[in-house]
């Protein structure tokens, strides 16, 4: 069968609008349940030891349950969809309700794909795993799901694809505090392994021992890090596993040659040589950076109730399309969790989602109001990207925060919870800096002239005699806080400023960007110059503020047309919207 792969793309799907939680969503989101009545039993509840629905993690050694390249280890339960069993299945204990999970899709589209994780036998809950862009890209990525009937999970994909499933870890229930099993945030996110700087670039068939000896407990079981492949030499993979053991047959990320991609990973620990660590087996040659955001605490620690996991239905939190409200660069974007959750959650496991990302640039989420570290949860490589990847993250009583440094739509699926206290908010709410200028050609509409017109940067005749409106080189851009002029003919070559002199004070113009953002300014001046550039210049900075100004040749009295002098029209910003 092929399989569908790749996450709900975070494109305009049907199902987008009956994910995002609303008051029904959110408490199933705090009890871990679908049913609003059994959600407020359990936030009433204090009689039990712990959180109700929690449980605790036990590592696993990397094993493949499915592989539709095969045709094993699933059963087709619908389209584009199939059912793999986990809890008792192989190694993986008959008790657990939740599972980490690698799945890689190989898409068998020739356009985008997305592959969704969530629990056998309940409907698909409009939320998404992992992203494909073109035919046969290899994508892999960390799930966290929680457990369905007979304790196996449905894959759901857009389009055919092949996917591939590998168990790295459960959550198995409890009912008291436990020792081992539980997670612990290391904070600040700790960078501990950067192949840029030491030891040198690793080529194919490295095997990269990563040292945690200082990071992480010495009885630690594993531990919760992100991975990223830089600049791979050749496509390939990169395989994580305990020291001491031996290259599984499952990998943690695929990666395409010269390509930088992040992964989520919980990865079983091991000791040799007197370190406590793991390793990662590089198939092809890749850079690699590890930042350690957590780890699994290990029999010797004291039991406690704080860090068990409650694994809960996905529901959507965060999807900056819908109010088409895109991250700029530099900026954060961010979601609290409901309450009482907002007083009873440290951390959060998520899969976080960019997609029509603007240029080349990392992506990092942690603890809302809190300092944010220099450390990437997702990196883009380039513009239009659409790109997933599993996060845990420790959250404040503020929530949970997104920064972006080159900016991108963003949309957060929340797979479960972790017991504990949320962190202090430390800092106030970030302030955004200002989008970047618009970038050129635009499209300018003037409702009173009857124009709509394009605006290109160049060589000036050759533009207005297209009938077009020239840029004037040198002036502002929009969005960057300055005077900007454009000039179009009145008469010749269609004549596009013919009805320049209609316009009056308080009238409207538009200029539509290249990167879908609306300004509209409003009218407020008017000037007759010569034809020198100096005194056209000079009049389109009368104004203060941003303005945008058109120039045109004219006749003292504003009639069409002298080549000896010019009209200018300047137009005050009123407002910018982005469009999406």
């Amino acid at each position: 069968m092929n399989l569908p792969d790749r996450v709900p793309q975070v494109d305009s799907d049907p199902a987008l609008g009956a994910s995002v939680p609303g008051s029904l969503g959110r408490r199933a989101f705090i009890a871990g349940t679908t049913g609003a009545v059994v959600g407020a039993a359990v936030l009433s509840s204090a009689v039990s030891a712990v959180e109700s629905g929690a449980s605790f993690f036990e590592s696993l050694t990397p094993t493949r349950l499915c592989d539709t390249r095969e045709r094993r280890g699933y059963t087709s339960v619908g389209s584009n969809t199939i059912r793999v069993k986990i809890a008792g299945n192989g190694i993986v204990p008959g008790d657990a309700v939740a599972a980490v999970l690698t799945v890689t899709a190989v898409n068998r589209t020739g356009g985008g794909n997305w592959v969704s994780a969530f629990p056998a036998g309940e409907a698909w809950p409009g939320t998404s795993s992992l992203n494909c862009a073109y035919y046969d890209e290899r994508v892999a990525n960390l799930v966290t799901v929680k457990l369905g009937a007979g304790g196996a999970v449905d894959i759901k994909s857009k389009h055919p694809s092949e996917v591939i499933v590998d168990v790295a870890g459960v959550y198995r229930p409890t009912s008291s505090a436990v020792s081992a099993g539980r997670f612990v945030a290391v904070d600040p996110v700790r960078r501990v392994l950067d192949t840029r700087t030491t030891p040198g670039k690793p080529g194919p068939g490295a095997v990269v021992r990563v040292n945690l000896n200082g990071t992480v407990p010495s009885d630690a079981v594993a531990v919760v890090a992100n991975l990223t492949g830089v600049a791979a030499t050749n496509q390939g993979y990169l395989s994580a596993y305990p020291l001491g053991g031996s290259i599984p047959k499952t990998s943690n990320l695929n990666i395409a040659a010269g390509q930088t991609r992040a992964v989520g990973i919980m990865t079983k620990l091991g000791f040799s040589g007197g370190v406590r660590g793991f390793n990662i087996y590089v198939k092809s040659g890749a850079h690699l950076v590890v930042d350690v955001a957590g780890y699994i605490t290990g029999a010797n620690t004291s039991a406690s109730d704080k860090g068990l996991f409650v694994p809960i239905r996905p529901v959507r939190m965060l999807d900056t399309r819908i109010a088409k409200r895109r991250l700029w660069p530099g900026w954060t974007r961010s979601f609290a969790l409901p309450s009482p959750l907002n007083s009873k959650a440290k951390a959060i496991a998520t899969n976080l989602t960019v997609t029509q990302t603007r240029d080349r640039g990392y992506f990092t989420m942690f603890a809302a109001q809190t300092v944010r570290r220099v450390v990437s949860t997702l990196n883009a490589t380039g513009p239009g990207q659409t790109i997933a990847n599993h996060a845990i993250t420790a959250v404040s009583s503020k929530g949970a925060s997104i920064y972006s440094l080159s900016g991108a739509h963003v949309v957060c699926d929340v797979t479960g919870w972790f017991t504990g206290s949320p962190a202090a908010a430390t800092t106030g709410a970030p302030v955004d800096p200002p989008p970047p200028p618009g970038p050129l050609p635009w499209r300018l509409q003037v409702p009173k002239m009857g124009l709509a017109n394009g605006v290109y940067e160049g060589a000036s005749k050759a533009i207005v005699d297209g009938g077009n409106t020239w840029y004037w080189t040198g002036t502002g851009l929009v969005g960057q806080g300055a005077h900007t002029a454009v000039f179009g003919h009145r008469t010749e070559h269609g004549g596009p400023y013919r009805y320049q002199h209609y316009l009056a004070v308080g009238d409207l113009l538009h200029v539509f960007t290249f990167d879908n953002r609306r300004y509209t300014y409003k009218m407020t001046a008017e000037y007759i110059t010569s034809k020198y550039s100096s005194q056209i210049l000079a009049a389109t900075r009368q104004v203060g503020g941003e303005t945008f100004s058109l120039v045109a040749c004219s006749r003292t009295n504003r009639l069409p047309t002298d080549l000896d002098y010019r009209i200018v029209s300047t137009f005050k910003l009123v407002e910018w919207v982005d469009l999406g």
